[in-house]
């Protein structure tokens, strides 16, 4: 039986490399998660659609998007450009170089600089000091 609910799954190109090449794939944005814009007579059967584990709650209701935002995601996607969707890595969260001759160095996470390079702030003898990083050489706290 369908339900007929309004769906959307932002997906981007992503580069893997296999042994002899270099393959496109098309994954989801945010993984694990669909948009949904289900009428309200609908929210009580969702539950039941094989596959779903439920909805994101805001306190006791569904956490609803702003249109708007959802208007701008799709213009993301659409635009061809290269996206990159990290829940846990923002400005403000500590973080540690796990590799490279910073290993061991935590710091705050300044800015992301590119899809490679990070600015982390660590703070040394009471001082404050900024350092490029590269993505694959930190770990969140």
């Amino acid at each position: 039986m369908q339900k007929r609910i309004v769906t959307f799954l932002p997906k981007h190109n992503v580069i893997r490399r296999r042994k002899d090449r270099k393959v496109v794939t098309e994954t989801p944005l945010f993984p694990g998660y669909v948009f949904v814009q289900p009428r309200v007579d609908q929210y009580e059967n969702m539950r039941y659609i094989p596959g779903s584990c439920g909805l994101v709650f805001a306190g006791n209701k569904p956490a609803a998007m702003p249109e708007k935002d959802l208007v701008a995601m799709r213009i993301l996607i659409g635009s061809g450009a290269t996206l990159l969707a990290e829940s846990k890595l923002f400005p403000g969260k500590r973080v540690e170089v796990i590799s490279g001759p910073l290993m061991g160095i935590q710091g705050e996470l300044i800015r992301i600089k590119s899809l490679q390079r990070l600015v982390i702030n660590a703070e040394l003898l009471s001082s404050s000091v900024s350092v490029e990083v590269s993505l694959d050489n930190i770990c969140v706290l």
